[in-house]
């Protein structure tokens, strides 16, 4: 879809600003075959819902979407899936954003579910998808047992090489599969989506899926993205404004997307990352 057919996947509308023109392919592009001649792609806000969505010409775009098995193997030349997950997992808590989310997530799932049981519950489901290292995931269960509380834990993640490190982990179901609302999953209790909604190319049918994988009584979804205030303060190549992105979003937007999906929003558990971080 090129800028001058476009339609906001969100909302419909045609109208769009455009916010930002990238006048090279990044590596993943450039991994596919794209080549700097001619090359131009835009990321425009829409009028309407506010999401910023990233074009691309048509022929770039259906490049891009053969690159899903082989992400992991372009991202982390320099050092193993292993490697790099060993080196995250052992950061002072001072110098992690994870060891932070943990603690924001755990606390507020504590409160919740302290208020939806009679008593501490003693066993949750979570799906993590697109878990890919694992640090999220393994971080969570290991403060949760501290609790009290068991989760029964599913990680998704499509590329192969994440889905081999995640077994090695051995903390939890590993689906090497992309999340499409597969009937097998069902009733859990919390679905975490780690900057990953970014990466999807449709998002409100993605989102109306993932709210049918929740427990209709307490159900929980935790989102991440990074925040659509970037395009004014990162460098064009920089990988939140890279290729693989379809969409960068703010409060406005995404609340617009969660509520068009049938989910109540709790500002606590909606975050974005600050552009700054």
């Amino acid at each position: 879809m090129g800028k001058e057919n476009f339609e906001c996947t969100l909302c419909g509308s045609c109208d769009f600003e455009i916010l930002l023109r990238i006048n090279g392919p990044d590596r993943f592009e450039r991994a596919v075959g794209i080549a700097d001649t001619d090359y131009v792609r835009y990321w425009v806000e829409c009028q309407g819902c506010g999401v910023v969505s990233n074009v691309h010409s048509p022929e770039n775009l259906s490049k891009l979407k053969t690159l899903s098995a082989a992400y992991y193997a372009i991202d982390f030349q320099s050092e193993s899936v292993s490697e790099k997950f060993k080196r995250i997992i052992n950061l002072p808590p001072h110098k992690s954003d994870n060891a932070q989310r943990i603690l924001r997530i755990t606390a507020f799932v504590r409160r919740w579910f302290l208020s939806t049981h009679q008593g501490r519950p003693a066993f949750l489901k979570i799906i993590d998808i697109g878990a890919g290292l694992g640090v999220f995931l393994s971080c969570f269960l290991d403060e949760s047992r501290k609790e009290g509380i068991t989760w029964q834990a599913t990680a998704l993640d499509p590329d192969p090489h994440a889905a081999q490190h995640l077994r090695s982990l051995k903390q939890f179901d590993v689906r090497e599969v992309e999340f499409a609302g597969q009937s097998e999953f069902s009733g859990y209790d919390l679905c975490t989506l780690n900057k990953v909604l970014e990466h999807v190319e449709n998002p409100v049918f993605f989102m109306q899926n993932i709210s049918k994988l929740l427990s209709r009584e307490r159900g929980l979804v935790y989102v991440e993205v990074p925040d659509a205030m970037t395009i004014n303060y990162r460098d064009p190549q920089d990988n939140i404004l890279g290729a693989l992105h379809y969409h960068l979003y703010n409060f406005k937007s995404l609340s617009y997307l969660l509520s068009a999906c049938g989910l109540l929003i709790y500002q606590n558990m909606v975050t974005f990352q600050h552009f700054l971080s």
